[in-house]
C-alpha cells in the first residue's frame, strides 16, 4: 500500500471550518490538563484566532499553512513575526500553534510544516524561531526537541 502523500498549502478562507475544528481539538486537550486550575481556553477562542489569522493572510507577518492528505486537513502551523527592536536580531518568528489531527499524530504530518516554516523564516532573514509548549504536554516537548529546539527561558506563572 502506498504511503499517503502530504501536501503543504496556505490556509484559505474555504478551510476555515476544518481549521477551527483542529484548533478546537487542541484547545480541548489543553483544557483537560490540570495546570494551575485557572488557565483555561475560552469557548469560541478557536474561531476568533483563526479569523484573525485569515485576515492577516498575504502579509509578511504570518505563516498559516496546512498539511493536506488529498483534501483532508491533517495538520496546521500558525506563526507570527514578533518585532524585537531592542534585540540585535530585531525580529523572530513565534509559533502560536502546531497541531496534528487526533488519530493522525506520530504520522510525520507536522515535520514538513515545521521545515517549511524554517525555510520561510530564512527567506525573510529571520534568525530565530520561538514557541511555548505546556510542560505537561510531554509529546509536544519531545517533538520540539527532536526538531532542534532548545529550552531557552523558563516562563513562570503564579496565581495571586
Amino acid at each position: 500500500m502506498q504511503e499517503p502523500i502530504l501536501t503543504i498549502r496556505p490556509i484559505l478562507p474555504e478551510n476555515r471550518e476544518a481549521v477551527i475544528e483542529l484548533v478546537n481539538q487542541f484547545f480541548r486537550m489543553v483544557n483537560r490538563f490540570q495546570l494551575d486550575g485557572v488557565f483555561r481556553i475560552r469557548p469560541r477562542a478557536a474561531a476568533k484566532m483563526v479569523d484573525i489569522y485569515l485576515k492577516l493572510r498575504g502579509t509578511d507577518k504570518i505563516v498559516f499553512i496546512g498539511g493536506f492528505v488529498e483534501e483532508e486537513l491533517v495538520s496546521i502551523l500558525i506563526a507570527r513575526v514578533e518585532e524585537k527592536p531592542y534585540l540585535e536580531e530585531e525580529q523572530n518568528l513565534f509559533i502560536d500553534l502546531a497541531i496534528t489531527k487526533q488519530g493522525k499524530r506520530k504520522s510525520g504530518y507536522m515535520k514538513p510544516l515545521v521545515e517549511e516554516t524554517f525555510r520561510w523564516a530564512k527567506e525573510k532573514g529571520i534568525l530565530a524561531i520561538e514557541l511555548r509548549a505546556i510542560s505537561e504536554n510531554e509529546g509536544a516537548v519531545e517533538f520540539w526537541k527532536k526538531m532542534g529546539f532548545d529550552p531557552f527561558y523558563v516562563r513562570f506563572r503564579k496565581l495571586v
